[in-house]
């Protein structure tokens, strides 16, 4: 992984999805159990490509995904994942 150290700005390309990983020691509601590698795991939109319908999700959503082909970066002390919009299994909203 890159270390960047100073503040920069993620435009991604066409239809990638930049995530914040969400550790699961991140979430308080619920259990989740990670079973393989397989299994799908969990993250913050943080930037969309304009290829992807702003409809569909938008920054600040937690997304399931696959962790297949991504490219990983190490911002500060958060772990970003660049990936295709095809890897997005579901978006995750509470229910009110």
């Amino acid at each position: 992984m890159t270390p960047l150290e100073r503040p920069v700005t993620i435009s991604p390309a066409k239809k990638i999805v930049v995530l914040k990983v969400i550790k699961l020691t991140d979430i308080t509601h619920g259990i989740i159990e990670t079973v393989s590698k397989d299994t799908p795991e969990l993250g913050e939109v943080i930037a969309i490509g304009k290829g992807v319908l702003p409809v569909l999700m938008k920054v600040g959503d937690t997304v399931a995904y696959r962790r297949y082909g991504e490219s990983k970066f190490q911002i500060k002390s958060e772990e970003i994942l660049f990936i295709s919009f095809d890897d997005i299994l579901a978006v995750l909203k509470e229910k009110k």
